[in-house]
């Protein structure tokens, strides 16, 4: 159990991490759907768009490309899915009957 609880909260903190660098302006917070799936995978991208974690917005130049995603919103799906597959499901579905 100490184990996951130390994982869940790597996770928060890589994400204040990413968080904080593209405040700064260290990293870019657009990214083109092309630099998307190479940093993140194109199965990925298509799974969080399904579940509706992430958005695709359009850039208004169809010449260039269609949508860009937003470094935070990618980040924050790649961390759900790894707080999905860090807690077994029975347990979030006990924790939501409390």
């Amino acid at each position: 159990m100490t184990e996951r609880i130390e994982q869940i909260i790597s996770t928060a903190y890589k994400t204040g991490v990413i968080d904080t660098l593209s405040s700064l302006g260290l990293l870019s917070e657009k990214l083109s759907a092309s630099q998307a799936e190479k940093e993140f995978g194109r199965r990925l991208i298509k799974e969080w768009r399904m579940k509706r974690w992430i958005v695709g917005y359009p850039t208004g130049n169809k010449q260039r490309g269609k949508v860009y995603y937003l470094r935070a919103e990618l980040e924050r799906a790649r961390r759900m899915l790894d707080l999905q597959n860090m807690i077994p499901e029975n347990k979030i579905i006990q924790m939501q009957k409390l």
